[in-house]
């Protein structure tokens, strides 16, 4: 992605904020609810959410004409209404099966953290120890620490969790590297 199409960049490692263009944005919510909803879509495991798993997870109902109609109606057309008017732009997508986030114009540094450890563990299976050790120092530094502190919701809950795990497995990798080559991975990971 080229980083200067990015205009919204949104952290959820260590704590949540939204800037446009270095300028703080969507400080005030509507309601926790629609914020909720939003924060569970950002999480990096999933590229889109069905409107099942949106539902259960915001409604603990399945994915019924009613329950989408109420979903609708309730959640995503107010939360487009709010980006329209903080934004300019409305950041979600939705089809007939799925939800998901507009990735175009957006850098989210959850994103950043799981794709460039996965790509780091990844390398490292292949025996690329030097570009495996430079993803994983990546990673590591984008590590904020806990994904959406204090915020509830299922989906959070689990991106938090796996994200953690990956995080340790980051950790440990980096240790790993560390001694069994110390002076080749000190310098490696200071890059």
């Amino acid at each position: 992605m080229n980083k200067s199409a990015i205009r919204l960049e949104i952290l959820t490692l260590g704590c949540f904020r939204i800037t446009m263009d270095d300028k703080p944005v969507a400080t005030c919510w509507p309601n926790e609810t629609l914020k909720a909803c939003f924060c569970s879509m950002l999480s990096p495991l999933d590229l889109y959410f069905s409107w099942d798993r949106i539902c259960r997870s915001l409604l603990d109902v399945p994915d019924t004409q009613q329950s989408r109609r109420q979903l609708e109606e309730d959640i995503i057309r107010p939360l487009k209404s709010f980006f329209i008017a903080e934004l300019g732009f409305n950041p979600l997508i939705t089809g007939n099966e799925y939800i998901s986030i507009d990735q175009r114009r957006i850098k989210v540094d959850a994103f950043e953290f799981h794709s460039t450890a996965v790509e780091g563990l990844k390398q490292l299976s292949y025996g690329n120890n030097t570009v495996a050790q430079q993803r994983l120092a990546r990673a590591k530094a984008v590590y904020a620490g806990s994904y959406l502190p204090g915020m509830a919701g299922k989906i959070i809950a689990n991106t938090r969790k796996d994200l953690e795990a990956l995080y340790q497995k980051v950790i440990m990798e980096i240790a790993w590297q560390v001694a069994a080559n110390p002076d080749r991975a000190l310098k490696q990971v200071q890059v």
